[in-house]
């Protein structure tokens, strides 16, 4: 039997990807969906637009400029070793991210989006907290939603009494 190289590899990446999903994401948070099981871009619009009819009104779009060529696998494979505690599964985790160099996922491979949330999680941890410290503040309605590496947080300043139509 032929075995091209490349699909053995989507093989192996595919159930690696099963293996460790399942053990991160209970991790992730609420305001993350991209590439996520049962979670849509779609879920992602709504999430903003009730937090718009709250009268959240202030959008800021953050892009990860070159993000998964940025990625530096060091601490990517911290993150990983938080949580997962096997030799073998490590191991083939840097190898994948050989592939792309010394930094970077590459983009296209079956694990690359699940190693891009992991990645983030912290950001997704640092933004939810911020929900929660203005909730007392000067900034009373914050809400975020991230999908596949770029964020739309949306706040609103207490005295600012604007309206923006969301239309999506």
């Amino acid at each position: 039997m032929l075995c091209n190289k490349a699909i053995r590899d989507r093989i192996v990446q595919s159930a690696l990807k099963l293996i460790i999903e399942s053990i991160f994401e209970s991790d992730f948070q609420d305001g993350s969906y991209g590439y996520r099981p049962k979670r849509k871009a779609h879920e992602a619009v709504n999430r903003v637009a009730k937090a718009a009819i709250k009268g959240n009104t202030k959008c800021i779009d953050v892009d990860l400029k070159s993000y998964f060529d940025n990625v530096r696998h060091h601490i990517l494979m911290e993150k990983i070793a938080r949580r997962i505690n096997d030799k073998e599964i490590m191991h083939l985790i840097k190898l994948i991210l050989k592939v792309g160099g010394k930094r970077g996922i590459a983009q296209g491979s079956p694990i690359s989006p699940l190693l891009s949330n992991i990645y983030l999680n912290e950001v997704d941890k640092m933004l939810e907290k911020a929900k929660e410290v203005t909730k007392e503040g000067k900034y009373q309605r914050i809400e975020y939603a991230r999908w596949a590496g770029f964020c739309k947080c949306i706040s609103i300043l207490q005295d600012i009494e604007t309206l923006v139509l969301f239309s999506y």
